[in-house]
């Protein structure tokens, strides 16, 4: 998964909502993304993985939910804003964790 890049805040959390932080946002839900299609391509799934979206919106932001979808099954990736967002090394692995089962859901 791709890390921020330069001059990207290490807390988006606590940052106003801005065109730098919303497109991180975008990069880092992408990379989710381009994750699970390049796991189910190499675990033999060679199926077009589709999605869709619902974001929170606001000041908490909350509960993010990426629903991605193949020809036979579909899996839900819920992260918090936070997690999504964060650096940290506990926050990296669940993403990295829910990656790994929408990977498996869809395989």
């Amino acid at each position: 998964m791709s890390r921020p890049g330069p001059g990207t805040p290490s807390s988006i959390k606590s940052d106003p909502v801005t065109i730098d932080v919303t497109r991180e946002f975008h990069r880092r839900m992408a990379a989710i993304i381009d994750a699970v299609q390049t796991g189910i391509w190499q675990a033999g799934a060679h199926d077009l993985l589709g999605y869709a979206t619902d974001y929170a919106f606001g000041d908490s932001r909350g509960l993010q939910t990426l629903v991605l979808k193949t020809s036979r099954r579909s899996a839900y990736v819920r992260l918090q804003w936070e997690t999504i967002m964060a650096d940290s090394p506990s926050e990296r692995q669940l993403v990295e964790k829910s990656i790994k089962n929408a990977i498996e859901e869809l395989t």
